[in-house]
């Protein structure tokens, strides 16, 4: 079994959505200080790195993190190469995206955003959010911080989807995975109350490639 790791790793001075609180590390006991142990207190926004959104993140009536059913963020998947900044419709109607499937975003297969910590655009077009609502698919994961038009931001893409009862995963990592059928598992923690949550994302495939 080949095990994928698709999260961004998280350390002080990593690229956060603008104006989202950055990560902070602060040491709260060491052994270098003679204690019997190391404990940290980490600060972060809840969307830093790899994370899930829940409805409450965009609807103030929305459901919260904890509440989302982890069926969705565990199970089969699809990553699929996207050629174009703004995904769109017909893009997905030519990958044959599926009712029930699990679809992970490839936007910048060569990492230059990973690579360079400059801010990825690649977004979905409210065309591309209504199709994907209409089938529905159970997730929607991409390797940029936000499914949303960063020139619109006005939240109407991820309402669409959550409506239809999607799960959205943001801040994927996966330059470095070919397009192809995996196992997903990307669960958020159960942050209770919360708007959004980081998250582990993994892909499992067998060795036979299957």
């Amino acid at each position: 079994m080949k095990i994928i790791d698709i999260s961004q790793e998280v350390y002080p001075g990593m690229p956060v959505y603008p104006g989202d609180p950055n990560f902070q590390s602060r040491q709260v006991s060491s052994f270098k200080q003679g204690h019997i142990c190391e404990v940290s207190e980490l600060t972060m926004g809840s969307h830093c790195g790899t994370h899930v959104d829940a409805p409450l993140h965009m609807m103030a009536d929305g459901a919260t993190i904890e509440s989302l059913p982890l069926e969705n963020f565990i199970g089969p998947c699809r990553v699929l190469t996207v050629p174009f900044t703004m995904i769109s419709e017909k893009t997905l109607m030519e990958m044959n995206v599926q009712p029930g499937e699990r679809i992970l975003l490839r936007t910048d297969p060569h990492g230059k955003f990973n690579s360079n910590m400059h801010f990825n655009p690649a977004a979905l077009s409210m065309r591309a959010a209504q199709y994907l609502a209409q089938l529905p698919v159970k997730l929607v994961g991409i390797d940029s911080p936000t499914v949303e038009n960063i020139e619109l931001c006005d939240g109407e893409v991820h309402r669409t989807m959550m409506n239809a009862g999607i799960c959205v995963v943001e801040g994927l990592r996966l330059s470095h995975v070919e397009d192809g059928s995996y196992f997903l598992s990307a669960l958020p923690l159960s942050l209770t109350g919360e708007n959004g949550a980081p998250c582990r994302a993994v892909l499992l495939k067998n060795d036979d490639g299957e």
